[in-house]
């Protein structure tokens, strides 16, 4: 199978790297080798060619963890001729990474007979895509029902998933929170990770209007759970690979805990209000836990971050939601 991916970077480019278009790209390399050509070439993914650059990758958003270094051997991609091989049908599929980004050869590639896949990975729930409901489309932040329009996710490099959950991690709820940006102290990847292990909880929220976020999948590859403020109403075409039920479960059984937290210190101004200040103030004398505690009083926290990284290791890898993509469009494509 012949793939053209061509990714959202061009000279005006205001981000080097896109998520939606990294994760999907590397997972059909992961899956098909060589025979996916990334045009123009995703050089921030290739370890070597970063290298070669002398490239900052803190530069990228996110710091490039999870994704930067995933690729190798960018110049064994041949990605010469690329309009003259669309306009020869040489491709099966012609993938747009992001369509709203970027619509390079879309005219010639309309008139091929190449499959074409647009990919829509921005942060919001506008459909920004071509009327012609012969062609496939996947949308991040999904909220209505059309008869070519898909769900996508954010997923992961398996081998970033860690094997087996720290047994004995020392904090209940992760010191990283979510736009309090001088809890973001962390330089190396590894660092980063290490927080997350050593964690049971970390607490996540919807930021902006739109509900995908990486730390929830970078939280769950690293054994804690993500505590994601009002998941309950989550739509159903978004997020729809995280086991959102047991999410919402566990959201209800241990949100609790946010309680032993000062709240100005974990809620944006937004997520603070009155009841959440009165719980603080009604738990400021009770009996706190630490995560020894906790875990002999409630074992089913480990229980859920073994099924949660199983889950994980299953539904949430690159690989997955580049098979995914690919046997929707099939499917689609044969009706």
């Amino acid at each position: 199978m012949k793939i053209l991916f061509l990714t959202h970077l061009k000279d005006d480019a205001q981000a080097v790297n896109d998520i939606i278009n990294d994760s999907l790209l590397h997972g059909l390399r992961e899956n098909h080798g060589v025979d996916v050509v990334d045009y123009p070439g995703a050089w921030y993914m290739y370890k070597d060619e970063i290298n070669k650059r002398s490239f900052d990758i803190s530069k990228l958003w996110g710091s490039g963890f999870t994704y930067y270094d995933n690729l190798a051997n960018y110049n064994s991609v041949d990605r010469t001729d690329i309009k003259k091989k669309i306009e020869s049908n040489f491709f099966d599929y012609i993938i747009y990474g992001s369509f709203t980004r970027s619509n390079i050869f879309f005219e010639q590639s309309l008139k091929s007979k190449s499959k074409i896949i647009l990919i829509d990975g921005e942060d919001n729930i506008n459909l920004h895509f071509n009327k012609n409901e012969k062609i496939i489309f996947f949308k991040r932040e999904l909220i209505e029902t059309k008869s070519n329009v898909f769900p996508i996710n954010v997923t992961i490099p398996k081998r970033k998933i860690i094997n087996e959950i720290n047994l004995n991690p020392k904090n209940i709820l992760a010191p990283l929170i979510p736009h309090r940006y001088k809890t973001y102290i962390y330089k190396k990847e590894n660092d980063y990770y290490n927080m997350w292990k050593d964690s049971l909880f970390g607490v996540t929220y919807v930021h902006g209007g739109w509900w995908e976020a990486v730390r929830y999948y970078e939280m769950l590859m690293n054994g804690c759970i993500p505590l994601i403020l009002d998941i309950k109403n989550c739509p159903d075409k978004t997020l729809t690979k995280l086991p959102k039920e047991k999410l919402v479960k566990i959201f209800e059984d241990f949100s609790w805990i946010l309680s032993q937290e000062n709240p100005f210190r974990i809620y944006k101004k937004k997520f603070l209000n009155f009841e959440r200040i009165s719980s603080y103030l009604y738990h400021l004398f009770k009996k706190k836990y630490d995560s020894k505690k906790l875990l002999e009083e409630f074992p089913e926290v480990n229980n859920y971050r073994k099924d949660l990284l199983e889950h994980t290791k299953k539904y949430l890898t690159t690989e997955h939601i580049a098979d995914y993509v690919i046997k929707t469009s099939e499917k689609f494509y044969s009706r």
